[in-house]
C-alpha cells in the first residue's frame, strides 16, 4: 500500500497508483558536504510487480558545495551545515513540513568523530520519516557505485565495471558484474589527507597522509612549507599504489586497507570514478582547494591509460550520493509471521544487511557460514546500531528445509550478546512463523516474511493493527539520481 499524495496516473513508465514525494539528501562528508531535494514518482513498473519503484527522479534544488566544518578539536561544526540546509529550503521554497521523507548520510572521516550521530539526527527532524545513516566504508562504497550510474550501466550494458570513488579521505573501490557489486574495498587514500593554506603552508596531515609522506622520504610537518614537486609525487605514489593494491599487490603498509581486500580481480570492461576527485579526472573541474585533487585526478587517469583500462563517464561525480529516500508500506499477512510475547513495537530505522542462501545441503552449515560473512562485513562505525538480516533465497522447498536454515541461524546468533543481535528477521519466502518457532526456546526473535529488500533499505516496524493479523512495515529505500 502506497502512502502520501496519491493519484492514479496509468501510462507507459509504469502501471497501477503511484505517488509522488518530496525527498531531501543530505551528504556530510571527510571534505565536503552538500545536499539536494528531489521529487521522487514512486509507483508499480508493471502489473506483475509486487514492489513499488521509483519510476522517475526530479531534482527540485541543489546546494552549494561546502568544506565540511571542523571544530579545533575535530568533532563536526553544526551550525554552518545548518546555515547550508536552511539556505537550501529556502531556494527549493520549500518548508519542512512539505518534505515527504529523506536521508542524511555522514560519511568518510567525519562518520569517525565522536558527534557524527547526534549531528544525523539534529538535522533530520523527524526520525520517523528520515534516514539517518552513519556510513562505515563498506555502505560508502555500496552507494557511490549506485550513485555514480555503475550499477546501472554494468546492469543494462551486462558490463564487469569496476567504481572507483575518490574522495578527501578515502578511496572506496567496488566490483560491479552485471549490475550486481561481487566485492567493496576501502582504502586510506584521499585528497585532503594533506592540505596547505594559500601561502603553501601544510594545515593539515592526517595519519595516512604522513605515512605516504614517509614513504617519499618526506618529514615535512604542519607550518612547513610543500610546493608543487611534493604534491606531484604524492599524488604520482598515491595513484599507482592504488592500481597495485587493487590489483592484488601486498600493500606496503599494514593500514593501507580500511576493509578487507577484495582479492583477485576478474578483467574488468571498465572503470568509472566517482567523489571529489573524480570531478578532476574527468576535467570538469580546474580551481584548487588547498589539497591535492588537481594533481590526484590528473595522476590517477594517467596511470589508468598506462595500465590500458577503459573510462566511462560517470552520471555523477562528487554528487554521487543519495537524492533522498523513497518511502512506501507493505502490509504484512499474520499468518507466517512471529511476534513473540513482550516485544515492543514500532522500531524505527533498522538498517538492513542482506544474507543469500540457498536450499542446498548442508543448509545449516551454508546458512552459518553466509550470516558469519554478512555481521563481518559490519563497519565498525555501524556496530552497536539496530538493524536486521534478511534472507534471500530462492522460493520454499518444504519444512524440513525450514528447520536446517533456523539451526544455521541458531549456531551464530545464540552465542551473541543481545545487544549484538539483530533486533528483527526478515525473509523473502513465507517461512516467518516456522523460523520463529524454532528459535524461540533461545533467540526469542520476531520474524516477518515475504518482503523484498536491499542492502540500501531501512525498516520501520509499526505495531500490529488491531482485530487484524498483520504490522505494518515502513521500507525506506536510499534513493540516487540515475
Amino acid at each position: 500500500m502506497i502512502t502520501h499524495h496519491h493519484d492514479h496516473d496509468h501510462d507507459e513508465i509504469g502501471a497501477g497508483p503511484h505517488t509522488h514525494l518530496k525527498s531531501v539528501g543530505i551528504d556530510i562528508g571527510s571534505s565536503t558536504s552538500h545536499l539536494m531535494f528531489s521529487e521522487l514518482r514512486i509507483g508499480y513498473p508493471s502489473i506483475h510487480h509486487r514492489r513499488p519503484e521509483i519510476l522517475e527522479r526530479r531534482v527540485i534544488a541543489r546546494s552549494g558545495i561546502v568544506l565540511t566544518p571542523f571544530l579545533e578539536d575535530w568533532n563536526i561544526d553544526a551550525e554552518p551545515l545548518r546555515e547550508l540546509i536552511d539556505a537550501t529550503f529556502c531556494q527549493a521554497r520549500l518548508s519542512r513540513e512539505e518534505v515527504d521523507t529523506g536521508a542524511v548520510v555522514i560519511t568518510g572521516e567525519a562518520a569517525r568523530r565522536d558527534n557524527a550521530r547526534k549531528i544525523a539526527e539534529l538535522f533530520s527532524r523527524e526520525a520517523g520519516r528520515f534516514v539517518c545513516v552513519t556510513a562505515g566504508p563498506t555502505l560508502e562504497t555500496i552507494m557511490a557505485a549506485h550513485g555514480s550510474g555503475a550499477v546501472t550501466k554494468s546492469r543494462e550494458e551486462g558490463l564487469t565495471l569496476l567504481n572507483i570513488d575518490l574522495g578527501g579521505g578515502t578511496t572506496k573501490v567496488s566490483l560491479i558484474e552485471k549490475g550486481r557489486i561481487q566485492g567493496t574495498t576501502a582504502l586510506n587514500i584521499g585528497a585532503r589527507l594533506i592540505a596547505y593554506d594559500g601561502s603553501g603552508t601544510l594545515t593539515r596531515v592526517e595519519k595516512a597522509g604522513r605515512r605516504f609522506l614517509e614513504d617519499l622520504g618526506s618529514r615535512l610537518r604542519i607550518g612547513d612549507r610543500v610546493n608543487g614537486e611534493v604534491l606531484s609525487r604524492l599524488a604520482e605514489r598515491m595513484a599507482r599504489l592504488l592500481y597495485d593494491v587493487i590489483g592484488g599487490a601486498r600493500p606496503p603498509w599494514d593500514d593501507l586497507f580500511l576493509t578487507l581486500p577484495m582479492g583477485e580481480l576478474p578483467v574488468v570492461d571498465g572503470l568509472l570514478f566517482s567523489g571529489g576527485v573524480s570531478e578532476y579526472v574527468y576535467g570538469r573541474e580546474k580551481r584548487v582547494f588547498g589539497d591535492l585533487g588537481p594533481h590526484l585526478g590528473r595522476e590517477v587517469r594517467r596511470e589508468a591509460g598506462e595500465r590500458g583500462f577503459r573510462l566511462f563517464d560517470a552520471t555523477e561525480g562528487i554528487r554521487a550520493t543519495v537524492i533522498g529516500a523513497s518511502q512506501y508500506t507493505v502490509q504484512l499477512s499474520g499468518e507466517t509471521i512471529f511476534l513473540p510475547d513482550g516485544v515492543r513495537l514500532p522500531i524505527r530505522n533498522l538498517r538492513v544487511f542482506v544474507v543469500r542462501v540457498t536450499w542446498e545441503s548442508p543448509v545449516a552449515e551454508k546458512t552459518a557460514g553466509a550470516i558469519r560473512a554478512t555481521l563481518k562485513g559490519l563497519d565498525p562505525e555501524v556496530r552497536g546500531a539496530p538493524f536486521v538480516l534478511l534472507f534471500s533465497s530462492p522460493p520454499f522447498v518444504g519444512y524440513g528445509a525450514a528447520q536446517e536454515l533456523a539451526e544455521g541461524i541458531r549456531r551464530v546468533l545464540s552465542p551473541m550478546s543481545r545487544e549484538e543481535r539483530p533486533q528483527m528477521l526478515v525473509f523473502e519466502q513465507n517461512v516467518g512463523r516456522v523460523i520463529g518457532e524454532v528459535l524461540a526456546p533461545e533467540l526469542n526473535i520476531p520474524c516477518v516474511d515475504e518482503v523484498s529488500l536491499s542492502e540500501l533499505d531501512f525498516i520501520d516496524i509499526g505495531e500490529r493493527v488491531d482485530g487484524e493479523g498483520f504490522v505494518p512495515v515502513v521500507v525506506k529505500s536510499l534513493a540516487f539520481g540515475v
